[in-house]
């Protein structure tokens, strides 16, 4: 029986000596009074056991002996637990103050509560139980207080027995905490008789026997002609009598040279199909809103004192708004936009801070409206605001070739935008880029598009109308020459990470100079080994540490003339948005584009043959904890955009994953990307293409992703069309969407507690796996954060998802955020099946209520004939009346109402 069901049945002379689990009492006390307690329960129906013990602990009995016990307790010195401890008198953790002779005294008279005590270390994450001895007792009781809760990460040992081998015990014991994933120091258990040479590494999980082999495909139906294989092998292999005998001909001498340029083009085009299949570009097509002219709800319009409030034309519009005005830098936007965010009316929040273009001091491309945005986004996460945020732009991005040169510090924004929409997608309502002056043409349009956010999420107002963004294959023109790489060729960064491979590429491509920029020391043993190696293959070479805030020592390596110049230099920060500071904004802004405009600005309208620049696709699509990379990416294809609308070579290749490289050097982080869709491009590959990528769109994003695996997660995180026109793409995301299953969460419901718990953590485990690519639940523990399962962004959403489509409820995108763990989320879905308690209602009250309002009243208020219906006792059914059906109605909705609201309707006279 429990503690609850016990205390009840005590009698004088009869106390609880032990809580030992959730139906695990023991009592204590004088004997007849014990047993007849004992009795009662029996007659019950509850199970009772006598304890064979030499006295009466925990109750009155022991009270003769306790001065004396506190005596000789306090000639003992006492010391604070280097290790917590969880006291037994308490179920909670003891405090240095609580180890006196008083307590151990107390400990001799109070219960022992170790039911409590397995609840508070379950409470701390404690998941590994070791019992010292001198039996197993404590550990066969423990595992009977996890009743309710799931148990299966949770592992109870004894290092003891009465009985048996006392080695082959406390091994045993060892042997099941690996088994369950627990850390031994082996060497040290057996007393350093181990060596390394002797030890065997095993695996630190149940064996689940699963096959990763790649099976055979079957035979396919060899083909009877397969003249062209064996002609183009030939040709490959530069073998002029087997591509003469596959051609049915005559080998003859003069055919030699045509083998040649066949093998070259056949090469050539190898190496542009294989690019082609990693090109994208952005694109913008008009768009015509099939949606209302205006959104509902207000709208909260944030601006500086700078931004001429546009209120009154979108008031013209159609547009509810409400002003506020806000001073960057006079206090937390938390502080300044509290009030009129808790205004229940308002439902959304179009900022225009972006607008505000005053620069900030020290800050090169920062300005106030952009640093402004970035805390608006920050404020807005910190309050938990309900409202969406829209950012408004102004010629942050190039819809057409009639588009002036990008406001480079305006496609900032765009780049937080993009990571910010994954991050926070419950938050987030788009981008919307405007001309340089709004009228009421582009208000119209603007306003159309906040009615149409719901699909489009990247929107630019032009006079030509509404413009969505769009990522489209980009394959290179067939008759487009590779890049010509020749003279003296200038790379940021060339003597690091990727630089490295671009330095060895340009060398074997025809360069016949690299000037080389580096940060550390030219004296460098890596440094130094490229160097030469390069010079090995003939080509020469310039170390330089210039700083590019120097204009004249950049100036100056430019005076010999530059055929072409490669950007890569970087400085990669990883964060979520909500983390990332304008100081760390500022610093990887200047590590990223400090060399780019310093060349471009000293080039002046002198055009290399190649100038391209690295950037990131997280500036394109954004990424998962992307907000700074994607941020300064931005900004670089905007320089590049720039660049090219003053008639200059300019390209800005955006990476995807490169393998080896940044998150890419992590094996398991590979593995995930892999799982979701980003495959790595192997670092000599990328470099290869980059004779394939200049010449064309001044923005180039360059990945493997394979988009049926890639594109449902992506639109589950992010429900954008933003790559809805990539072939394949459409079809995917249809396959992949769940079915919601409405009746799910009421079956669910609808079971015994125990059940429904158990169900709920077996739905979470076995979708938490799923969101992770695991092929089962074995490392999916109840009480272990989702953060150390490794868990981000893509993966949180996809699992809300997931969940929300099986119970067919909806859940917020910060669900493993907000409930970390497993066991914590089926404690939250369980309260989210059960709905809101319902209203008690004081029947007296009623009745007392109903007593004072006049029959007439009630009549008016249309509830009289229904309240004598539910009034009739004889079973009979009621008299047919005029207007049944709408006395049914009202049933329903009275049904709904609690007395307050009955007794105001009857009083008012309205009608339900």
């Amino acid at each position: 029986a429990g503690e609850h069901e016990v205390l009840p049945l005590l009698v004088p002379g009869v106390e609880i000596a032990a809580v030992n689990g959730p139906s695990a009492v023991v009592i204590t006390g004088d004997e007849a009074e014990v047993e007849d307690v004992a009795a009662r329960a029996a007659a019950a129906g509850r199970k009772t056991k006598r304890l064979t013990v030499s006295h009466a602990f925990h109750s009155a009995r022991m009270e003769p002996m306790l001065a004396e016990f506190r005596s000789v307790a306090a000639g003992l010195t006492f010391h604070e637990p280097k290790i917590p401890v969880v006291s037994n008198v308490t179920g909670g953790i003891a405090g240095a103050d609580r180890f006196t002779a008083d307590y151990w005294a107390e400990h001799v008279r109070a219960p022992v509560r170790f039911a409590d005590g397995i609840r508070t270390l379950l409470d701390e994450r404690v998941d590994t139980f070791l019992e010292l001895g001198p039996d197993a007792v404590l550990t066969a009781a423990g595992p009977d207080c996890l009743t309710g809760q799931p148990d299966e990460d949770v592992v109870f040992a004894a290092a003891q027995r009465r009985t048996g081998d006392g080695v082959r015990t406390l091994l045993a014991a060892v042997g099941t905490l690996l088994a369950r994933g627990r850390h031994i120091d082996v060497p040290a258990l057996l007393g350093g008789s181990v060596r390394p040479a002797d030890a065997l590494e095993l695996p630190t999980y149940p064996f689940q026997r699963d096959r990763y082999w790649l099976e055979p495909a079957a035979p396919e139906a060899r083909r009877t002609d397969d003249t062209d294989g064996r002609f183009w092998a030939a040709v490959e292999a530069q073998d002029l009598a087997a591509a003469t005998e596959a051609l049915g001909v005559d080998a003859a001498p003069e055919l030699a040279p045509a083998i040649g340029v066949l093998a070259d083009w056949r090469r050539r085009r190898a190496e542009r199909s294989a690019v082609d299949d990693l090109r994208y570009r952005v694109s913008w097509k008009p768009h015509r809103s099939n949606g209302p002219a205006a959104p509902d709800g207000t709208w909260l319009v944030v601006t500086t004192a700078r931004v001429e409030d546009p209120a009154p034309l979108l008031a013209r519009q159609g547009l509810r708004t409400v002003t506020a005005q806000v001073e960057p830098g006079a206090g937390p936007l938390t502080e300044q936009l509290g009030a009129a965010l808790a205004d229940d009316t308002v439902t959304g929040v179009l900022s225009l801070l972006a607008l505000d273009d005053r620069r900030r001091p020290g800050s090169p491309l920062l300005t106030v409206g952009t640093a402004a945005t970035l805390e608006l986004v920050q404020a807005l996460a910190e309050l938990k605001a309900r409202q969406r945020l829209c950012c408004v732009t102004s010629g942050a991005v190039g819809v057409g070739t009639d588009d002036p040169a990008p406001a480079v510090e305006q496609a900032l924004v765009w780049g937080l935008g993009h990571a910010t929409a994954l991050e926070h997608p419950d938050r987030w309502a788009g981008l919307i880029d405007v001309p340089a002056r709004l009228d009421d043409r582009s208000a119209r349009a603007l306003v159309a598009a906040l009615a149409g956010l719901a699909d489009e999420d990247q929107v630019a107002v032009r006079t030509t109308g509404l413009h969505v963004r769009r990522v489209v294959p980009a394959p290179a023109e067939p008759t487009a020459p590779p890049a010509h790489v020749h003279g003296t060729v200038l790379v940021t960064g060339g003597t690091e990470g990727l630089g490295r491979h671009v330095a060895r590429w340009l060398a074997g491509a025809g360069a016949e100079h690299l000037v080389l920029t580096l940060d550390g020391d030219p004296g460098a043993p890596d440094v130094a080994d490229l160097a030469d190696e390069l010079a090995e293959r003939g080509v020469g070479v310039t170390l330089t540490t210039a700083d590019p805030t120097d204009r004249e020592a950049v100036a100056a390596l430019l005076d010999g003339g530059v055929t072409g110049v490669v950007h890569t230099a970087d400085l990669v920060r990883t964060g979520p948005v909500t983390g990332i500071t304008t100081a760390e904004l500022d610093a990887v802004l200047t590590a990223k584009t400090g060399w780019l405009t310093a060349l471009d600005d000293a080039l002046g309208d002198r055009p290399p043959e190649l100038f391209v620049a690295f950037s990131s696709v997280a500036g394109v699509w954004g990424g998962g904890g992307q907000g700074t990379p994607g941020a300064t990416n931005a900004v670089v294809d905007a320089i590049m955009r720039r660049r090219r609308a003053r008639g200059l070579p300019a390209t800005s290749v955006a990476w995807g994953v490169i393998d080896g490289f940044g998150v890419a050097a992590d094996p398991e982080a590979r593995e995930q990307l892999r799982r979701r869709g980003v495959l790595p491009i192997a670092p000599e590959a990328a470099v290869a293409a980059l004779a394939h990528v200049t010449g064309g769109d001044p923005v180039v994003a360059m990945a493997r992703i394979d988009w049926p695996s890639f594109a449902p997660a992506f639109a589950s995180l992010r429900p954008s069309p933003l790559i809805g026109d990539i072939p394949g793409v459409r079809a995917a995301i249809e396959a992949a969407r769940p079915e919601p299953d409405e009746g799910a969460a009421r079956r669910l419901a609808d079971l015994p507690e125990a059940e429904r718990d158990r169900a709920l953590t077996r739905l979470v485990r076995e979708t938490t796996a799923t969101a992770l690519g695991h092929q089962g639940t074995g490392a999916i523990g109840p009480r272990r954060a989702f953060q150390e399962m490794g868990f981000d962004s893509l993966a949180a959403v996809s699992l809300r998802n997931a969940l929300g489509a099986a119970l067919g409820i909806s859940l917020p995108a910060t669900l493993v955020f907000d409930h970390p763990t497993p066991a914590a989320l089926v404690e939250h879905l369980r309260t989210e099946l059960a709905g809101p308690p319902e209203a008690e209602v004081d029947e007296a009250e009623l009745r007392r209520a109903l007593a004072t309002v006049p029959a007439s009243r009630l009549r008016e208020a249309g509830v009289l004939d229904v309240l004598l219906d539910l009034a009739r006792t004889d079973g009979a059914p009621a008299p047919a009346r005029a207007g049944a059906d709408k006395v049914t109605d009202k049933i329903e909705q009275i049904d709904r109402m609690d007395v307050a609201d009955l007794l105001q309707q009857a009083l008012e006279g309205t009608q339900p």
